[in-house]
This record gives C-alpha cells, structure tokens and sequence, in this order.
C-alpha cells in the first residue's frame, strides 16, 4: 500500500510539473512572439530606430526567458534561436528590410514551435 501511494504521488507530482512548465513555456513563447510582431511592424513602416528598440527590448526578454528554456529543452534549439536573432539584428543594423522580415518569420517558427514540441502529448513521448 505505501509503494502505491508513493508511486501515485509521484505521478501527480510529475503531471504537475509538467503542467507548469508547459504554461510557462507557451507565456513566455506568446510574450515574445508579440514583442516580433512589434519589431516586424517597425521594420515594415521603414521605422528603423523604432526597430532598433524593438530589438533591443526582444533581446532582453529573450536573456530572460532563454535561462529558462535553458532547463526544458534542446539546447539547440535555443542555439538555432540566437543564430537567427544575431542574423536579426545585422540586417536591421544594415536597413535590409526583406531580409529582416524573412528572418523575423524564421525567428517566430522556432519560437512558436518549442511549446507545441515538448507538449506532454503522445507523439512527443513515442
């Protein structure tokens, strides 16, 4: 009887977990998603300076969240990340509008795509 309640502690404790570090992987996923729909628009109005904050404010909340995802995921993933916002960031240094934006795109599909991949789904455990 007390291995049962062990093992279903355990599980609870387990499904638990894995509650909230999906919750928090989807927040912080739409939280910077948003943060390059604003930069995209900056880009897209020829607002150069305006993208150059827009930047530089998805840099901070990317610090912040990467030492997060740092302890859910793939890490590279998160170097798949950084190699196309080091991409983002010359371009907009340079003013190359359509390669900014494909760039962004690349950038949001990586990001959009870590919550769906480490769901606690059926497909992702087998």
């Amino acid at each position: 009887m007390k291995v049962l309640a062990i093992m279903v502690a355990t599980t609870i404790i387990f499904i638990g977990f894995a509650i909230w570090a999906q919750h928090s992987l989807e927040s912080s996923s739409q939280r910077l998603e948003q943060s390059l729909d604003s930069l995209e628009q900056a880009i897209k109005g020829d607002n150069w300076d305006m993208a150059n904050e827009q930047l530089e404010s998805f840099n901070q909340v990317w610090e912040e969240t990467k030492n997060l995802w740092q302890i859910f995921i793939d890490h590279e993933e998160i170097d798949n990340i950084d190699a196309t916002l080091a991409r983002v960031k010359q371009l907009v240094s340079i003013k190359e509008k359509a390669d900014s934006l494909s760039e962004i795109s690349a950038l949001k599909l990586f990001i959009v795509h870590i919550p769906q991949k480490e769901s606690l789904r059926l497909v992702n455990i087998f």
